[in-house]
């Protein structure tokens, strides 16, 4: 073989590995993306199953919506409990809607529970539906192995006060709370939203004669440093209507005052609407379900 043909033949040999390599480097590299985005996409979340849990031999049943993590760990799970919206349900006006899809999605991929108990259409963390969530808490660690350091609280409208009004009552109970559109300042709201008044007074056995120190005593905002050991993180709509932002905003200041852990989200034109999560779907796992190392 002449010097020129050697020549033409290591040239193509070349051209053949390099076509290999680029076609391998190629492969490797959609794989690598492939991965990332398998990744980066939340997990798909359980179907939503409908339990009775009981905290203790002999203690009433509590009916509950729970959303079961995917899968569920061999070792200490985490747990979000969420409190619905006034006239809600386990079943109704709560995390199940759609604005909480990824939500959802997250916490089942990082290992935990998501519970919706059913404490009645207008509770408004009563003594009874605070004993209800301490027995939710208490059954989810006993058969479900939740760690009851990683417990945390959502809550909205109604579930938002009633949220921080749980935390108000069992001080360091829970590792977090969000609450979104919540009311904080009761005598305020209770002016703003006078029908709501009778069902709020009720829950609480406030009387007339004592109206002022009642409601003193359930509003967060008079009470920050109930919230030391327990970051908040709010997120308010600035067109809300129904619970006007200025709750949230006196309660964030309130808060950063008494130098506790406060998140605040202010949503330009949102309203009062579960919507309002769409776009914090995200930061609200992350503050409630952090992902661990």
């Amino acid at each position: 073989m002449g010097a020129s043909a050697a020549h033409r033949e290591n040239l193509a040999m070349v051209r053949t590995t390099r076509r290999a390599f680029i076609g391998l480097a190629a492969v490797q590299l959609l794989a690598v993306w492939a991965l990332e985005a398998v990744q980066s996409e939340p997990a798909r979340g359980a179907e939503p199953v409908v339990r009775e849990l009981r905290a203790a031999a002999g203690a009433p049943a509590m009916t509950c919506t729970i959303y079961a993590p995917q899968p569920v760990p061999a070792r200490q799970a985490g747990l979000v409990v969420h409190l619905y919206g006034s006239g809600g349900s386990h079943k109704e006006y709560n995390v199940g809607r759609a604005p909480y899809d990824d939500f959802r999605r997250l916490l089942a991929a990082r290992g935990y529970w998501l519970v919706v108990p059913e404490l009645g259409p207008r509770h408004w963390m009563s003594d009874a539906a605070c004993g209800q969530v301490d027995a939710v808490i208490a059954a989810m660690v006993q058969t479900e192995r939740v760690d009851p350091a990683r417990v945390h609280l959502l809550g909205t409208s109604m579930g938002g006060g009633s949220s921080l009004i749980y935390v108000m009552r069992r001080p360091g109970k829970v590792a977090s709370v969000a609450a979104v559109f919540p009311m904080t300042d009761f005598a305020q709201w209770l002016q703003e939203k006078p029908g709501y008044r009778q069902p709020v007074e009720k829950a609480h056995g406030i009387t007339p004669e004592r109206r002022s120190e009642g409601l003193r005593k359930i509003s967060p905002v008079c009470h920050p440093e109930a919230f030391r050991k327990t970051p908040v993180f709010l997120l308010h709509g600035d067109r809300d209507a129904v619970v006007p932002p200025h709750h949230s905003r006196d309660f964030a200041a309130a808060l950063k005052a008494g130098g506790c852990t406060v998140v605040y989200r202010e949503v330009p034109g949102a309203v009062h609407n579960d919507s309002i999560a769409l776009s914090c779907q995200g930061e609200l796992a992350d503050f409630l379900a952090p992902q661990r190392r």
